[in-house]
């Protein structure tokens, strides 16, 4: 048989044949960059001071997929009375584009979202509302403001002790005493752990604090910031590894460990005041890598409603979440998985 040319062999070769070599280079740079769209995974797993992964915070965050609801009013001063205009509910993408209302009620103040732990669903108002982030319709509920790790009930902290309540059929646990009523503002997502504030509080006036979950021991303090200052709003990190809160002047981050006498190793990273405003109350992003704060001016009353923000924790690179002409106040905001 007479030989055939190279090139005919090669025309004669399936079409599947001639592809393979093109998507064996595509898969490998993809191998080589990898997405940077966020997980909702549970347990989750934080890195704070993780390396940025590219410079321009707004991009990232764009890369990530995170979304918040976020509640806003028109930027007007408020009354003699102190009382500013209604607020409404919003969707957001963490890179601040494509706002969308989720609520329209300009006669009700709609605010205070709080995303469950496995992100599907989220108060608000303190939890006289529930909301399901697929369908983003709202419903009555009589839930507390704090979720519990199962994502199934909240806790509040009553006179007759602390109270898990079932988000869909209301039932109550049997109270759990502790020393004294306390506003719990966060639940360790192993559920052994509240955090709280206290004032006046073993010899200090502003004390940052937390309590077993199982009401057992005493209430511990943790130490204050060398600065001094009006420390309050803590949060733990969903991993519940690390803590933030308002340490005076601005955020600071410092690890949570219960075993340790104090409830952490004693080193704290404050973030740059000038960056972040006075009287930030964070809210950790599900990867702990941002978190999302109301940027108050240090000049002036704490009580002003401003815009809210993200800032990166391994370099304190901010951007402005909400748009011009609208703000927020105190957790104002909440973060929400990527949309599926």
């Amino acid at each position: 048989m007479k030989p055939r040319p190279w090139f005919v062999l090669f025309l004669a070769l399936p079409a599947a044949v001639l592809v393979l070599a093109p998507a064996s280079q595509a898969e490998q740079k993809s191998a080589e960059k990898p997405s940077l769209r966020a997980t909702w995974q549970m347990p989750p797993a934080c890195d704070p001071f993780g390396q940025p992964r590219i410079k321009d915070l707004k991009e990232e965050l764009r890369q990530t997929g995170y979304r918040l609801v976020i509640a806003l009013h028109p930027d007007t001063p408020p009354t003699k009375e102190g009382v500013y205009p209604p607020r409404d509910l919003y969707l957001v993408n963490a890179d601040g584009s494509g706002l969308k209302p989720i609520t329209r009620t300009p006669d009700k103040d709609e605010r205070v979202p709080r995303t469950s732990p496995d992100g599907k669903r989220f108060t608000y108002n303190y939890g006289d509302f529930l909301v399901d982030v697929k369908t983003l319709q709202p419903r009555k509920a009589d839930a507390g403001y704090v979720w519990t790790p199962d994502s199934k009930r909240t806790a509040t902290c009553e006179k007759r002790g602390i109270v898990c309540t079932d988000i869909d059929t209301g039932d109550e646990s049997p109270p759990v005493k502790v020393p004294r009523k306390v506003d719990i503002v966060d639940l360790s997502c192993d559920g052994k752990w509240f955090i709280f504030e206290i004032r006046d509080f073993l010899g200090q006036k502003y004390t940052i604090d937390f309590l077993a979950a199982d009401g057992s021991g005493d209430i511990r303090k943790m130490p204050n910031h060398p600065k001094g200052g009006g420390e309050c709003h803590p949060a733990f990190s969903p991993d519940g590894q690390w803590m933030c809160w308002n340490s005076g002047e601005s955020l600071s981050i410092r690890r949570f460990d219960p075993l340790l006498p104090d409830g952490t190793d004693g080193k704290i990273t404050t973030l740059p005041k000038e960056k972040i405003g006075q009287d930030p109350c964070g809210r950790w992003s599900h990867c702990g890598r941002y978190i999302a704060f109301v940027r108050i001016p240090h000049a002036g009353t704490w009580k002003v409603h401003s815009p809210i923000c993200i800032v990166r924790v391994a370099d304190a690179e901010t951007i402005t979440l909400s748009p011009p002409g609208l703000v927020g106040h105190h957790w104002d905001y909440d973060w929400l998985p990527p949309e599926e």
